[in-house]
């Protein structure tokens, strides 16, 4: 029970602070333009990010779909003066992809022994095809590189 009164307490408070009343109208009218965007635009993945001055941004899971939406800004745009005429400018950004964990650096290669250079030299001396002789002769100019 004293949770209860607490918690009436709490929200009155909040309800009586001009700050948090500020900031859950501009959280409500994002909110109500996501799910107007959503309706719009069923099976695009958009997320209302920002409503700053007369630019709303839209956040896409990627590229492809922020080129997608970048189509059809104008009747967005038209869309969401209907319920918040002061936006004349819609911003598409596409999510930036998290950076896994550092791939680790692979196990260096063991360099090839002179015979099997001299056995590459040969073959390559051998074969009638000139893309076969130019691939043996960059993989013996690599792996003579690399010693």
């Amino acid at each position: 029970m004293k949770s209860a009164i607490t918690a009436r307490s709490v929200a009155s408070w909040l309800d009586a602070e001009s700050g948090f009343r500020a900031l859950a109208a501009r959280v409500d009218r994002l909110v109500a333009l996501q799910a107007r965007l959503a309706g719009a635009c069923p099976g695009i993945p958009l997320t209302v990010i920002s409503l700053d001055g007369d630019t709303l941004t839209l956040m896409t899971p990627g590229a492809a779909w922020a080129g997608r939406l970048r189509q059809m800004v104008p009747s967005l745009l038209a869309l969401v003066r209907e319920d918040c005429g002061q936006v004349s400018r819609i911003r598409i950004v596409p999510q930036r992809r998290v950076v896994g964990p550092a791939r680790r650096a692979g196990v260096p290669r063991t360099a090839l022994p002179p015979q099997a250079l001299a056995d590459f030299e040969q073959l390559m001396s051998d074969v009638e095809g000139p893309a076969l002789k130019q691939a043996l002769a960059n993989l013996i100019r690599r792996h003579r590189r690399g010693r």
